[in-house]
């Protein structure tokens, strides 16, 4: 969910021209209208928009980097920008073409990367994909290639090598550390007052911390299909959205793509749409494509549920505090996310 800038349009249109103007060498630049997509995420604000030079129009967005209303307490913006880079360079993972990234702050108030757009479909979260958008009006089999092909380009990032890819700096990360990672988040978006169940899940993972994978892998970390451009064949078109990568045991990012679809039956009290595979299925077709084990899913689903119900309270805090929705954070502590983990607790008691 996203508090967009307030940003003058005409001005936004004529920085963007002259910036253009000085990457392309190309003179005039035109740029067309600048849109903004609704809630879509706090992590960073995006621009859309077509741009002429040359006689030939470019599709492009541009993801700025926040410098106040954040969900984490680091943006990550270089790491997204490098790993982006560093996949398109590999080519067996699709990602948005990075075009330029842009280190002064003059054009548009802050840092910001330009990609050419990937044209395709995004399944919803607000409302989730399985009431609302695209997704339902596809027949079961083509439900199927969304998720499949969502799992298997998943899987295709855990066959990949932080240190052959370039980025060395992603060093593996071990339960018991992703652990007080998420303590320290926990204590970020929440504060120091009780948060009942999530402190419940933390001394259950405490007292049941899994060994560390003998092969860490490159992982995702905000891995959903929300998070994925599908085209017309229900086929992964580009993967976004890298502020959470990290390396480590891969089954977390299964444990965050069953558990965020989890989460959009039960926020929005709508079955499951029919195609898509069970999630028995889903771990056997991960498994068999990453040549991974998925012997520790379920820690890392727990472990996600309280990350996830943290962020929320985070979400609801900014919700309320930019004004988009007044009055969420008398509800922070009372939202899906939190409904969520005491559903899996209670499963487990």
């Amino acid at each position: 969910m996203a508090v967009s800038t307030e940003r003058d349009p005409v001005a936004t249109r004529s920085a963007l021209a002259t910036w253009l103007e000085a990457r392309t060498g190309a003179e005039p630049v035109e740029v067309g209208e600048v849109t903004i997509p609704g809630l879509s995420g706090f992590s960073n604000e995006t621009l859309l928009f077509e741009a002429t030079w040359d006689g030939e129009v470019h599709r492009l967005v541009i993801r700025v980097e926040p410098t106040g209303h954040t969900v984490f307490p680091a943006t990550a913006f270089d790491a997204q920008v490098e790993v982006m880079q560093a996949l398109a360079a590999e080519g067996s993972v699709p990602v948005p073409p990075v075009l330029w990234f842009e280190q002064s702050a003059d054009v548009l108030g802050s840092r910001f990367v330009c990609m050419a757009r990937v044209e395709g479909e995004v399944p919803a979260d607000n409302p989730g994909y399985h009431g609302a958008g695209w997704m339902p009006a596809l027949d079961e089999a083509g439900q199927r290639r969304v998720w499949e092909s969502g799992l298997d380009t998943m899987a295709a990032i855990h066959a990949l090598d932080a240190d052959a890819l370039g980025l060395p700096w992603l060093d593996p990360v071990t339960p018991a550390e992703q652990l007080q990672l998420d303590r320290e988040y926990r204590t970020f978006a929440c504060g120091d007052g009780p948060y009942p169940v999530v402190d419940r899940a933390f001394e259950i993972l405490e007292a049941t911390i899994p060994a560390t994978v003998d092969r860490p892998a490159l992982c995702w970390g905000d891995s959903r299909i929300g998070n994925m451009i599908f085209s017309a064949d229900q086929q992964v078109a580009a993967v976004l959205d890298w502020e959470m990568v990290t390396a480590g045991d891969p089954v977390q990012d299964l444990a965050w793509y069953l558990l965020l679809d989890h989460h959009h039956t039960m926020a929005f009290d709508v079955p499951r749409l029919p195609g898509l595979p069970s999630r028995n299925e889903s771990i056997a077709r991960w498994e068999q494509a990453s040549g991974y084990s998925a012997e520790h899913l379920e820690w890392y689903e727990l472990l996600g549920a309280a990350r996830y119900a943290s962020v929320m309270v985070r979400v609801m805090k900014l919700l309320d505090s930019t004004g988009v929705f007044p009055g969420a954070a008398d509800m922070a502590f009372d939202q899906t996310g939190t409904r969520l983990l005491d559903e899996m607790l209670t499963a487990r008691a």
